[in-house]
């Protein structure tokens, strides 16, 4: 699977779930290592950075450390493969 249909699916699933999604554009003057898409879900800021699977393994650092970032703000920073992992995150939202 390309990263592109990988997004549009990850997208989609979290839109019916409900919430506030959008694809980040990378372009000239924008902080690098920006999570692929973000959102607010039940007041929960979430940033995913998506995989596909045999590429989980190449998270660069400064994306890592990005989501590190988010994480230490509160919000909720991952790495994601599929879109059943991104609803998962959803669901820990849901449980707390």
């Amino acid at each position: 699977m390309r990263e592109s249909s990988l997004t549009r699916s990850i997208l989609k699933a979290l839109q019916r779930r409900g919430g506030f999604w959008f694809k980040v554009h990378g372009h000239p003057g924008q902080r690098r290592g920006i999570p692929d898409i973000i959102g607010c879900y039940k007041g929960r800021f979430i940033g995913l950075e998506l995989k596909v699977p045999d590429r989980r393994d190449k998270v660069t650092e400064l994306q890592k450390q990005v989501l590190g970032e988010i994480s230490q703000a509160g919000g909720i920073g991952q790495v994601v493969t599929s879109k059943e992992e991104a609803l998962r995150v959803l669901d820990e939202v849901d449980s707390e």
